[in-house]
C-alpha cells in the first residue's frame, strides 16, 4: 500500500522519488534506475530491467538470489555468506571481496573503480565482463 501511494504521488506531482530499501524485489515495479550501494559505495547502476536480467556485480547477483520467488516455495533461500564489514574498519581493496564468491588477490588489494559497463550502466567489480559471461 505504502509503494502504491508513492508511485500514487510520484504521477501527481510528476516527481522523482529517491528509495532506500535492502529488498530489490520492491524497487521492481517503482523504480527506473537502481544504485546498489555496499559499505556506503555505489557498487552498480543500472536501469531496472537491464540490472535484473544481467547484474554487474557480484554483491548485485547475491541479493537478487536472495529474492524469494513463486517458483522455488518450499526451498531454502540463498544468502550472501559473511557479514558485512564495520564501517569503521572496511577492508583494503575492495569492501565485498571477503564475502565475494569472485574474489582473487586484486580484489584485496586495490579498489575497483566504477567501470563503464554501457552507455547507461556502471560497475565497481574488477571482474564485471566475466559476471556476463557466468549467465
Amino acid at each position: 500500500q505504502v509503494m502504491e501511494l508513492l508511485a500514487d504521488l510520484q504521477r501527481e506531482y510528476t516527481m522523482g522519488l529517491v528509495l532506500i530499501t535492502h529488498d530489490l524485489g520492491v524497487v521492481a515495479d517503482v523504480a527506473d534506475r537502481i544504485a546498489v550501494m555496499y559499505a556506503g559505495r555505489i557498487v552498480e547502476t543500472a536501469p531496472v530491467k537491464q540490472l535484473y536480467a544481467a547484474p554487474a556485480h557480484p554483491y548485485t547477483r547475491g541479493l537478487l538470489d536472495s529474492i524469494p520467488r513463486v517458483d522455488q516455495k518450499g526451498h531454502e533461500l540463498d544468502a550472501i555468506k559473511g557479514l558485512p564489514p564495520s564501517l569503521l574498519a572496511i577492508p583494503p581493496g575492495c569492501a565485498f571481496h571477503p564475502r565475494c564468491p569472485m574474489a582473487r588477490p586484486v580484489c584485496r588489494k586495490d579498489e575497483p573503480p566504477l567501470y563503464t559497463v554501457s552507455e547507461e550502466r556502471a560497475s565497481a567489480c574488477h571482474f564485471w565482463k566475466e559476471m556476463f559471461d557466468a549467465r
